[in-house]
């Protein structure tokens, strides 16, 4: 069996291997060597950064162009007098858990991302253009796979780092002389912009969600998940595929009733029954339910 560190350097390298379950493989590294900044580091890309924008990795920053919605000609862009004002505003960092980004990027309907201000920032925007059109930066979805890459990056070259200082592991555990010199080392991950302390709007870090994502409202997804349950006994779907399937339902209505709902969630979850829908050939009832599911995603 090859030591720890050889095998985090191996899954950094596999794209197959899920950044969420490399950093928990990163996790069990640095607890073992008991390297507190590491460790520091993958709880807050497991779990979410705080609001607190200056705690947010620089490689989180994405960038994009202010647009509002108008409900008769889409989005438009909105341009600015103040390039130095449209500059800063057109630069965000994602506080996501990493697990939220990486089912972004897996969304096989991906679209260009929307990352909403804060609802002062908000505010300030409409006021300025004088139209009660909501503003959002939209960005590529190309920016989550950058994030992602940046992940496995940083730990491939802490994994390169412990073995240039002969910390590899035997198995599941390091000797006394391994945790001894990973505990000589500082180590710290690249932070190098600052929050926008000095500029006319102030932001705060947020999530990203999908353009294309819930472009209808929670009650037309909360009637067809209620229409949905009632059809489950009469679809004719084997005992594993209801599992699934009142399983995507009971994380949907989860979300809905949360004071804070996740829309990258219900999108996957919608996505789910939808395959399972397609599953089900010859259903004049799934047929109907998809076609009600399609004005939905």
């Amino acid at each position: 069996m090859s030591g720890l560190v050889l095998e985090l350097q191996k899954d950094a390298l596999d794209k197959m291997v899920d950044v969420s379950d490399l950093l928990r493989k990163a996790m069990v590294v640095s607890r073992k060597l008991g390297i507190s900044e590491i460790e520091s580091w993958i709880n807050q890309e497991l779990s979410g950064y705080s609001t607190d924008d200056s705690l947010i990795p620089s490689y989180r920053e994405v960038t994009g162009a202010v647009r509002v919605y108008n409900p008769y000609h889409g989005w438009q862009p909105l341009h600015f007098s103040n390039a130095e004002l449209g500059e800063d505003l057109s630069k965000r960092k994602i506080s996501q858990a990493i697990g939220e980004l990486v089912i972004l990027a897996g969304n096989e309907r991906s679209g260009d991302l929307q990352v909403p201000f804060n609802q002062h920032t908000k505010n300030q925007l409409m006021k300025l253009i004088g139209v009660p059109l909501e503003p959002t930066l939209v960005v590529s979805d190309a920016t989550i796979y950058g994030i992602l890459d940046a992940v496995r990056n940083e730990v491939l070259n802490w994994a390169l780092d412990l073995e240039s200082k002969g910390i590899i592991g035997d198995g599941m555990s390091f000797s006394t002389d391994e945790k001894k010199a990973a505990s000589q080392v500082t180590y710290q991950i690249t932070n190098n912009i600052g929050s926008m302390q000095n500029s006319q709007l102030q932001q705060d870090s947020a999530g990203a969600h999908q353009t294309q994502n819930i472009s209808q409202s929670g009650t037309e997804i909360s009637d067809f998940i209620k229409e949905l349950k009632a059809s489950i006994p009469n679809l004719e779907l084997s005992q594993e595929k209801c599992s699934e399937l009142e399983s995507d339902v009971f994380s949907i209505e989860n979300q809905l009733s949360s004071p804070n709902p996740k829309s990258v969630i219900i999108v996957e979850s919608l996505n789910s029954v939808r395959n399972i829908l397609e599953g089900t050939a010859g259903s004049i009832l799934a047929t109907e339910l998809l076609a009600q599911l399609s004005s939905l995603l």
